[in-house]
């Protein structure tokens, strides 16, 4: 596909201008992304805030130009409504629940089921519109439990490093407020297996796996304790 002008470039893909009101998602590394093409599609066929896609070939995804600023640039700007992001992630994955994922979608490793599953759903792939949320980047989409996708954003959100004090002030009460809403007993099965596979990442530090395993031990402690 004919690319425009570079509007953003993230961790393995690059956003181009492509004619009014559309850009296109390009795989550096030239991988086909026609299955998170389908994904998208499925999903915006069950009522989530996914962008429409046009288009899917090879390592090119022609989708619609969402305008918007990510919950996390927002979390900055505005540290207090931290929490209430914090909140909004909760709702955007109790939407997601409802939506059953199509029958070719992969398995999710330790995460049985047959729910549509994010699983990469942090405050960076969140835009506020003027339409509302919508969520972008669903390359690691998969197949399971609600509960596993919410265990991976709870580990993101708890876990991965932010620069600045005012961007960490507003990543912790966005944590705090996010552990507050979600559904712990439907989230804790899932805990360990979601951060087993975010450690084994080769993106993650391992600053982030020593805040992982501190998540983690944090909350045995308060299963045991609540336990007696």
């Amino acid at each position: 596909m004919r690319v425009g002008t570079l509007l953003a470039a993230g961790q393995d893909c690059d956003v181009f201008e492509a004619g009014t009101g559309k850009v296109i998602r390009r795989a550096r590394d030239g991988r086909s992304l026609e299955r998170e093409a389908s994904v998208m599609r499925h999903a915006r066929r069950q009522g989530f805030p996914a962008p429409e896609v046009f288009d899917a070939d090879g390592a090119d995804i022609l989708m619609e130009r969402v305008d918007g600023v990510s919950l996390a640039r927002e979390a900055t700007w505005r540290p207090w409504r931290a929490p209430a992001y914090g909140r909004l992630l909760v709702e955007l994955l109790q939407r997601l629940a409802t939506v059953r994922a199509p029958g070719w979608l992969p398995a999710a490793g330790g995460a049985p089921g047959n729910n549509l599953l994010h699983l990469d759903l942090h405050p960076g792939n969140v835009l506020v519109t003027g339409d509302g949320p919508r969520v972008i980047d669903w390359a690691n989409a998969g197949r399971g439990a609600p509960g596993a996708d919410a265990a991976c954003t709870w580990l993101i959100l708890a876990a991965a490093p932010v620069d600045g004090l005012v961007r960490r002030a507003g990543r912790t009460l966005m944590a705090k407020a996010f552990a507050d809403a979600v559904d712990r007993a439907a989230v804790l099965p899932y805990l360990s297996a979601m951060a087993t596979r975010r450690r084994d990442d080769d993106n993650t530090h391992d600053a982030e796996r020593a805040a992982i395993d501190r998540l983690l031990a944090r909350e045995a402690t308060l299963g045991a304790e609540v336990a007696r």
